[in-house]
């Protein structure tokens, strides 16, 4: 025999509270419908009604919204869901993908792949993991202007 259903989460509606931040403030504050990042570990996607969760996102394409999409590449940060169903989206860098100047974008990847190329059996210390963070930026630029 079945137990009883489930409760709701409180507050629970069909909607995310979203607010995507960098450190020069908020970039995007909506209600959406749902929201696909680039975690650490793939890329994921929110409903209303999440449980609380704290991820870490890798440079990548983020999406608010299912139904109505909005594209914005994202650098490296976190993506925290609290109690109340609030999604916090904090990253170093975000851009809407409209925003992507693309060939620039494109000549920095290329430019910090061929550095990393040429890396070899240097050790990868700070200066590598710079050069890499570059190229992951560039790349989330070059795939999000992609969508347009």
């Amino acid at each position: 025999m079945a137990g009883p259903a489930p409760k709701a989460l409180t507050g629970h509606t069909n909607q995310l509270d979203i607010e995507l931040v960098t450190p020069r403030g908020v970039i995007a504050h909506t209600a959406s419908d749902g929201v696909t990042a680039p975690g650490e570990e793939g890329e994921f996607e929110l409903l209303p009604g999440h449980v609380p969760l704290l991820v870490a996102l890798k440079p990548g394409v983020l999406v608010i919204g299912d139904k109505s999409r909005t594209r914005y590449a994202v650098s490296s940060g976190y993506l925290r869901v609290d109690p109340t169903g609030k999604v916090e989206i904090l990253v170093e860098q975000a851009v809407l993908d409209a925003d992507v100047e693309v060939e620039t974008a494109r000549t920095e990847q290329k430019t910090a792949e061929a550095e990393l190329a040429k890396w070899g059996d240097k050790a990868l210390d700070g200066d590598y993991r710079n050069l890499k963070q570059r190229a992951d930026w560039a790349a989330a630029r070059v795939a999000a202007s992609a969508g347009n």
